[in-house]
């Protein structure tokens, strides 16, 4: 089993005056559930919006597809979001940009969408990421005397200098192969500069590789905000539901009139290595 070092799923203590709502398991009344991302990336943005569903449906949500959706900035910006312009099935309840934009550090950004009558709303603000300085592979000597798949017991590390005159949050995405990898599918990968050294030297990704497996890893700047957001739905999707275990909370949002989500700006850093020794 694999102890990743970047595996920051219950860190940091938040602050009490931030307190996360209690669930009630009783009602039934669909709930909005938006979700945005703007990066320092220029390319067509998004932002998805779907409702809740009864518990006995077979869906895990229902698309809204006749939102009005837009995005400004406090420099007077306004980006204006068209719904699944491929009008693909599988992407109803999607929004882009109906042009491309980079977010800029610095900047706050807003999310508007009006949707069945109600409007709502959402800030976020967008903060410098550090770069990634390599990644190097190496072989896991735990993983190849028992591998859990043939051949795949090699493993990604990543280095980089975190600065730490500011108080920064970060949210980390692995993929192999194009595809998302992660230990356990409730994972989530993020962490405030408290448990980040200055120097970070050889931090294990998620997951094995095998042989000539193309590895990225992304790192994302993200808001006090949307720490305590990812904190919350970390907490939610290990919650067991013991007897003595604490009762499901939704997490903490920046999205007005109950809707459900966050929506995000953040700077990206990836780099990209070719499994090899």
């Amino acid at each position: 089993m694999k102890n990743s070092l970047i595996l920051f799923l219950f860190i940091g203590i938040v602050s009490s005056c931030d307190e996360p709502i209690t669930i009630d398991s009783q009602i039934i009344e669909p709930v909005m559930i938006i979700e945005g991302l703007v990066t320092n990336v220029e390319r067509n943005h998004y932002v998805r919006v779907s409702t809740t569903v009864d518990f006995y449906d077979q869906v895990a949500s229902q698309p809204i597809t006749d939102a009005v959706v837009s995005v400004s900035d406090d420099r007077g910006n306004i980006y204006n979001y068209v719904h699944n312009p491929t009008q693909s099935e599988e992407l109803n309840g999607l929004y882009l940009s109906n042009i491309p934009f980079a977010g800029e550090v610095g900047v706050t950004y807003t999310l508007n969408v009006s949707a069945r009558d109600v409007n709502y709303t959402a800030t976020d603000e967008l903060f410098p990421v550090p770069t990634i300085d390599s990644l190097t592979v190496i072989i896991n000597d735990d993983e190849f005397e028992d591998p859990e798949e043939e051949g795949q017991f090699y493993e990604v590390l990543f280095y980089m200098k975190e600065p730490q005159k500011t108080k920064d949050f970060y949210l980390f995405k692995f993929y192999k192969n194009n595809k998302p990898l992660r230990d356990d599918d409730n994972d989530i990968y993020f962490s405030d500069d408290d448990l980040l050294a200055e120097d970070i030297n050889g931090v294990p990704t998620a997951g094995f590789f095998n042989l000539q497996d193309t590895s990225v890893v992304e790192m994302y700047s993200i808001s006090r905000q949307g720490f305590l957001y990812y904190n919350d739905l970390s907490n939610l999707l290990q919650n067991d539901g013991g007897l003595f275990g604490s009762p499901p909370v939704n997490p903490r949002t920046n999205l007005n009139n109950g809707a459900l989500g966050f929506f995000q700006a953040s700077s990206v850093e990836s780099d990209t290595i070719i499994v090899k020794i």
